[in-house]
């Protein structure tokens, strides 16, 4: 597994939409279609901060998968039901088509300890 990380903008009133899907659609009702399709997709971790710059809000997503390119085609793709409404959450909280996602995040650093550093 690898982590994959990308931010989105968060648009005005996005926040309040983002915790309100945590809430119904991850933590509450909607976990099993959460769990279903990330996994259908190989994301096997999710992890959302809100980073907060002079620039505007950006919701920095994390997860650990092995394929990106596949998983984001399998979200875009999906006929669940759960995941139509998680694309119609992404173009109202951030403005973008999950549908119109052209390419991954080009890695361009990955650092690793390899050894214990003695004191």
């Amino acid at each position: 597994m690898s982590n994959y990380c990308f931010c989105a903008p968060i648009l005005p009133g996005g926040e309040e939409k983002m915790k309100k899907w945590d809430r119904d659609e991850i933590q509450g009702k909607g976990s099993a279609g959460h769990d279903k399709v990330f996994r259908e997709a190989g994301i096997t971790r999710e992890q959302v901060w809100i980073q907060r710059t002079p620039m505007g809000d950006f919701a920095v997503a994390s997860f650990e998968v092995e394929d990106a390119g596949k998983a984001f085609k399998t979200l875009a793709n999906s006929t669940d039901p759960w995941a139509a409404r998680f694309r119609d959450l992404l173009k109202q909280a951030h403005g973008f088509d999950l549908k119109q996602l052209l390419h991954v995040n080009e890695l361009s650093i990955d650092w690793h300890v390899v050894e214990k550093i003695k004191a």
